[in-house]
């Protein structure tokens, strides 16, 4: 199982023991709340010490202004009579005692730093600010919830997301930061797409902001011509060029590199089958299935007394939904222990039972008892205690596709909370989504046979708002029959 870096967060929950792995010592901004909130805390602690800095530079400017107007009475009151004023020694004093104090000590003055204080803050804070990193895979989770759920730019730049609409919107400078990637990638058409509404949320006003924060209308201009130039509209580009001053008269030359040059895109998209974007986007309606919904009783003694709701899915391979499973107290409490310990992953190995770190923390046997015997009541299969538990949460953008491996005979996955907002668990090659929904649990059996069925592929959906927490196990061959 490959799950993407940094957006999904795995903790294995082992009898008496949580195992979490080991990574950076870096907050997960895309994935972790308290992480998004102390960062929303820090731009707003960082925006009052901006603040400061300005006050005290206007501060500065104004005493500034005040010394010159002062300084500049003795000059107006001796314009256009100058040897006569300066024939007064009470004019001629002040002037030379003025020139030889006064310049030195302003000079002091303007070179006195202007909040020292404000700027030694930031420099204590950079190290709590995102990485590269993180701000590349936010750019990431935006192309792959614009790929998966078949949103235009402008859409997306305007707060609509798989046909729900948010009071947000994209700024000048993040449109160009995600035009950036999908130009990185060979995506010129809709690099080009987000770069138009860049150009046109760029303030003439604000002109001088975008070029300290990094962006200027040149560099979008650049990129815009080298995009047209890729998909050989030279005379488009040329005319990009010519609206900006700046590059008018190179613009020949520039258009020239740009053709003997070619763009050498690696193309490291996220790679979204087209029934997997079927299945998530809200448009999708399932074919109206034969099979039914009924109560479980069968499957251990304890169902005798208590069914459980069962709605069929698929029988072959065998899918069924479980309903109303977990107690909300019980989710509650999941939810609670995991959050302080879930850690990100890049690669989730299949052919491991155990967690790839030594942190531990005691969970407590009662619960894990509980959530044991549930899986037993659902499978019929004499589940031991102490059988691997994931507890996974998706941030937003999160995805993952999944193949069965070994000897992985069925999976159980509990959803632990409501995700409206993408989420849904998809099986492309069955024409089958199941949203998430608190309480729920998933089984299905992954072998057709002695051999892995093919069919059982399933991946998520992205979350675009919020976020998912599961938790899953799963159950090898022949070990609990």
């Amino acid at each position: 199982m490959l799950f993407e870096k940094a957006h999904i967060l795995v903790l294995w929950l082992m009898f008496w023991k949580v195992e979490s792995t080991l990574m950076e010592s870096r907050k997960e901004f895309l994935d972790t709340e308290s992480a998004k909130m102390d960062l929303m805390q820090l731009d707003g602690e960082l925006i009052d010490s901006l603040m400061n800095y300005a006050d005290k530079m206007d501060e500065k400017a104004s005493q500034l202004k005040r010394i010159a107007l002062e300084l500049r009475q003795p000059l107006q009151a001796a314009k256009g009579r100058e040897e006569e004023y300066l024939g007064n020694p009470l004019h001629s004093f002040p002037l030379i005692r003025h020139m030889y104090q006064d310049w030195v000590y302003l000079e002091e003055f303007m070179k006195k730093p202007v909040g020292e204080e404000e700027i030694q803050f930031l420099r204590r804070k950079l190290t709590e600010l995102p990485w590269q990193a993180d701000t590349e895979e936010a750019s990431v989770s935006i192309f792959r919830i614009a790929e998966t759920y078949g949103m235009m730019p402008w859409e997306m730049a305007n707060g609509l997301m798989d046909n729900v609409r948010f009071n947000s919107t994209l700024s000048a400078l993040d449109c160009f930061e995600v035009a950036k990637l999908y130009f990185k990638w060979g995506y010129f058409k809709q690099a080009l797409q987000w770069m138009s509404i860049s150009k046109a949320r760029m303030k003439e006003e604000y002109s001088g902001v975008y070029e300290v924060l990094g962006m200027t209308s040149q560099d979008v201009a650049l990129l815009q011509a080298r995009c047209l130039v890729e998909l050989d509209l030279r005379d488009e580009a040329h005319e990009v060029l010519l609206d900006q001053p700046d590059l008018a008269e190179n613009s020949i030359s520039l258009l020239d590199q740009f053709k003997a040059n070619p763009y050498k895109a690696v193309d490291r998209s996220p790679k979204l089958g087209e029934d997997y974007k079927r299945l998530c986007r809200s448009s999708f309606s399932p074919t109206p299935s034969k099979l039914h919904c009924r109560y479980n009783s069968t499957t251990s003694r304890f169902l005798i007394l208590a069914s459980l709701k069962m709605e069929e899915i698929s029988l072959e391979p065998y899918i069924v939904a479980y309903h109303d499973i977990l107690p909300d107290k019980d989710i509650q409490q999941l939810i609670t222990l995991a959050e302080p310990l879930l850690k990100p992953i890049e690669v989730f190995d299949e052919n491991k039972n155990e967690a790839k770190s030594s942190d531990r923390t005691s969970l407590g046997g009662p619960l894990l008892d509980r959530l044991t015997e549930r899986m037993r009541d659902i499978t019929g299969l004499q589940i031991p205690q102490g059988n691997p538990i994931n507890i996974i949460k998706y941030g937003f953008g999160a995805h993952s596709e999944t193949e069965g491996y070994g000897d992985r005979m069925a999976t159980v996955m509990f959803y632990l909370n409501d995700a409206p907002y993408g989420g849904a668990t998809v099986f492309p090659r069955l024409n089958v989504k199941v949203p998430a929904e608190r309480g729920k649990v998933l089984l299905w059996y992954n072998l057709n046979g002695d051999s892995q069925d093919v069919t059982t592929v399933h991946a998520v959906c992205p979350v675009f708002h919020g976020s998912k927490y599961v938790m899953a196990t799963h159950i090898q061959r022949g070990k609990y029959m």
